[in-house]
């Protein structure tokens, strides 16, 4: 099916109700709430340096980390939908953590001013509760924003991303079933038609389109913006040796590592997927510095398109670009001169 259900309904509703736990600033509210939501068999899958973590030990390590570390800490959800996915059920939400970054987090060091965490958050619901989660976070944004640059510059814009132009992405009520079929069939095919020499994956996408990338890859207004990037990009891929949910590579060590994606989904005119990783290959042309020589490489990505009519206008971007550059032989941190503390 791949769209929202009645199912979809009650669970997106109960997600909203524990990110409007943030809004409080009550550590015992938020941490109940938490607790409640994460099944106790669960894992928290979250980009470098955190990755899997045992949902009852996420309190502990991410939320109440954060706390101290960002005071006054919000989450500021711009987004929340959700759909089924090969029989699961799942939810998604997208926008920012902010706070006053006062101490330092992860062994970043603080900047002792406001902070935007981009983030994207995917849960598989059963009976009320997360049993699957994956948790991005823009964390070389993060570093941009306290002062801390490793990588070249990019071509793109890098700075504050915002929600949808139409401040509709909170979907709380039902969608109809065509709607989200219609949405959820134009990013297939889209995706279906990247990685070709003709382009074909232009038609899908209105001429003033926007395109929110992560930091290190940067932000793209117009359909030949996005191109600016996206053609480059799959120059850096060994031809014919790529794997995702749509090719396989060939290469039995890199086809093994890329299971495709964990959720692709739509309700209404949003759709969603991720995958960890869903996409790779091997590095045949230079990229953010790091020379090419065939190195294999993964990706962790999600994405996020809101669809107007016949043409998509709107997609973000999620990478774990620090995990990506790690398993390219680059160190973002150590490069950063930044001791990880976990």
């Amino acid at each position: 099916m791949g769209i929202a259900t009645a199912t979809t309904l009650d669970n997106k509703r109960r997600y909203k109700s524990v990110i409007d736990c943030y809004a409080a600033g009550d550590s015992v509210l938020l941490a109940t709430a938490l607790r409640s939501f994460l099944a106790d068999s669960a894992t928290v899958n979250v980009v470098q340096p955190l990755n899997a973590i045992a949902s009852r030990d996420f309190v502990e390590r991410v939320a109440e980390p954060m706390q101290r570390s960002f005071r006054y800490l919000h989450r500021r959800a711009d987004m929340l939908f959700g759909g089924e996915y090969q029989g699961g059920e799942w939810v998604v939400s997208h926008g920012h953590y902010v706070g006053l970054f006062d101490e330092p987090w992860l062994g970043i060091p603080p900047s002792k001013d406001i902070v935007w965490l981009h983030y994207v958050e995917y849960h598989r619901i059963e009976d009320g509760q997360s049993v699957e989660s994956y948790l991005y976070f823009d964390m070389l944004d993060l570093l941009r924003q306290v002062g801390i640059q490793v990588l070249p510059p990019t071509v793109g814009f890098e700075g504050f991303v915002p929600g949808p132009v139409t401040a509709d992405g909170l979907v709380l009520a039902p969608t109809p079933a065509e709607q989200s079929t219609a949405s959820l069939k134009m990013v297939d095919d889209m995706l279906s038609r990247l990685y070709t020499d003709d382009e074909a994956w232009r038609p899908y996408w209105h001429k003033n389109m926007y395109w929110y990338g992560p930091s290190g890859y940067g932000s793209y207004i117009g359909v030949d913006g996005f191109a600016r990037f996206q053609l480059p990009y799959e120059s850096v891929f060994e031809r014919g040796r790529v794997r995702n949910t749509y090719l396989r590579s060939g290469d039995a060590t890199l086809d093994a590592a890329v299971p495709g994606h964990y959720a692709r989904f739509a309700d209404g005119d949003y759709v969603a997927s991720g995958g960890w990783p869903s996409h790779g290959g091997f590095l045949a042309n230079d990229w953010l510095g790091i020379p090419g020589q065939g190195q294999m490489f993964t990706v962790r990505v999600a994405d996020i398109w809101r669809r107007s009519g016949n043409q998509l206008v709107e997609n973000w971007v999620f990478v774990d670009l620090v995990d990506m550059l790690l398993g390219l032989g680059f160190d973002v941190f150590a490069k950063a001169g930044i001791e990880v503390s976990v």
